[in-house]
């Protein structure tokens, strides 16, 4: 019985956002195809009861991915509608790389690698859900909109904070996340998510807690990184004026000859 109410719950845990309805036709995809970030992420902190494994489960990953890899590349491949689809890169720390495609709808998406661009902090986010067995997530309201300095450029970003609630089958299991998306945009430049989770065996059978610290943050992109205009009116005038400076030492040498 434990095996399948577990099996449902999961089932429900990872088909909800497609039922959620959208929180509004009427948005802004901020993106373009081609747009491209890069990420490094970091495992700041990892402690597990004996017994358990690492990853401490199939659904959560990050630990393992950020302490186990370089960086990661996000690039977007193609847009339709509220749909934006990123390929992902993993650079690994033995060298290899792989690849993940994701497909979301930005305004109802579990991952929130992007969502629409210029939103007010106050903004809804995504909608309250019930997801079945009395288990409801409550709606996630942008707190606020500040102005964020990354990649060389002080820019205003969309900050959302907020933490998971526990599952009823998992009473001690629950995330803090704080996520910042360039506001322009709509794109993700810095993920963080402390959290407590429960291992299992094949059979379903708790088997110990592990908590956790990650940090994912943007070190470059295609879109904001400032390239200086070459200033070509300045550099002429300047050569010229070292030429002339040069010519006028030249003619006074020769007439002292």
């Amino acid at each position: 019985m434990k095996k399948t109410i577990l099996i449902v719950l999961l089932s429900v845990f990872l088909l909800s956002a497609m039922i959620v309805p959208s929180l509004s036709q009427d948005v802004t995809v901020g993106v373009s195809v081609g747009d491209w970030f890069k990420f490094e992420g970091t495992l700041l902190y990892y402690e597990a009861d004996e017994g358990v494994p690492f990853p401490p489960s199939q659904y959560v990953t990050q630990p393992m991915v950020y302490n186990e890899s370089d960086w990661q590349t996000v690039t977007v491949t193609d847009i339709t509608g509220n749909n934006v689809t990123v390929e992902i890169v993993t650079h690994w720390k033995n060298g290899t790389e792989t690849t993940e495609e994701v497909n979301e709808d930005i305004t109802v998406g579990m991952t929130m690698q992007i969502i629409p661009a210029n939103m007010e902090g106050g903004d809804v986010l995504r909608e309250e859900t019930d997801i079945g067995f009395g288990m409801i997530w409550p709606a996630r309201n942008l707190n606020e909109s500040i102005m964020v300095e990354y990649l060389n450029s002080t820019r205003e970003a969309n900050v959302l904070d907020w933490t998971h609630p526990a599952m009823m089958f998992a009473p001690d299991d629950r995330t803090h996340q704080v996520y910042d998306w360039d506001k322009e945009t709509g794109a993700l430049v810095k993920f963080s998510m402390d959290g407590n989770t429960t291992a299992w065996d094949e059979s379903y059978n708790a088997i110990g807690q592990a908590h956790y610290m990650v940090e994912n943050v943007i070190v470059d992109t295609n879109i904001w990184t400032v390239i200086p205009e070459f200033p070509t009116g300045t550099v002429m005038l300047l050569v010229f004026i070292a030429i002339t400076v040069s010519i006028d030492l030249y003619r006074r040498k020769t007439l002292k000859h």
